[in-house]
């Protein structure tokens, strides 16, 4: 009590008013140290990232800076969650034997995630060179995930091909009933899906050599028909 600010008249006040700051700068500290914490995360995830394109040469590292190598630039024109797999798959002519119908049916597998509801459903076989291809894009992934577990790196979800053979068939020209018949979608949804397969379709387009970047072509006409082209316009 022989402490000056017993003397004050709103001692109360000004003690309220401390305990207030104590706290706002408690909070305050909180929030700064997780911002720091999630910035540390960022840069070393993006340093993780660094690592397994240098490991893939998309990446070059031999210099004192990172180069671009030709193949990151191509990387660099396709943006989606299956970045890197498209990359690689178009690296190592995966696809190449595919005629444009089945590019799409690809590009399907690439972009679709079914419901949960659909995990019982047994997804009907695309002829031809597809199965073969899908299965060397399935085998790559494999092997892309195992780069992830390495690296410590976010994972992917497995390739789904719900959606390759409707895509197939509506490619080649089948009935829209027939289509959403063995997708079991509803036109909403099945427009939906055709502009994301669509927009990957444009990416190839860009980004990869030919025969692809035709095919790729060919194919976003097989699928922007119809329904699909007039939901571009309405």
């Amino acid at each position: 009590k022989t402490h000056p600010c017993h003397l004050c008249s709103h001692r109360e006040a000004h003690s309220r008013w401390a305990e207030r700051w104590w706290q706002l700068h408690r909070e305050t500290q909180a929030i700064l140290d997780q911002i720091e914490g999630r910035t540390n995360l960022v840069a070393s995830t993006f340093d993780k990232i660094c690592e397994l394109l240098i490991e893939l040469e998309y990446l070059d590292s031999s210099d004192q800076d990172l180069i671009v190598t030709d193949s990151g630039k191509m990387l660099a024109r396709i943006y989606g969650e299956r970045d890197l797999l498209v990359a690689e798959a178009l690296r190592l002519k995966i696809w190449d034997n595919l005629d444009a119908p089945s590019l799409a049916a690809m590009a399907a597998a690439l972009v679709y995630e079914p419901r949960r509801d659909d995990e019982n459903f047994e997804p009907r076989a695309v002829k031809g060179n597809f199965q073969e291809s899908f299965t060397k894009t399935q085998q790559l992934w494999d092997e892309l995930e195992g780069l992830s577990k390495k690296y410590k790196l976010p994972r992917s979800s497995r390739l789904e091909m719900d959606l390759s053979y409707p895509i197939h068939r509506w490619a080649t020209g089948a009935k829209l009933d027939l289509v959403l018949e063995s997708a079991d979608l509803l036109p909403g949804d099945f427009i939906r899906w055709c502009k994301q397969i669509i927009d990957l379709l444009e990416q190839l387009a860009k980004a990869s050599e030919e025969p692809i970047s035709a095919k790729a072509r060919d194919a976003v006409d097989l699928v922007k028909r119809g329904i699909v082209a007039y939901s571009y316009y309405a």
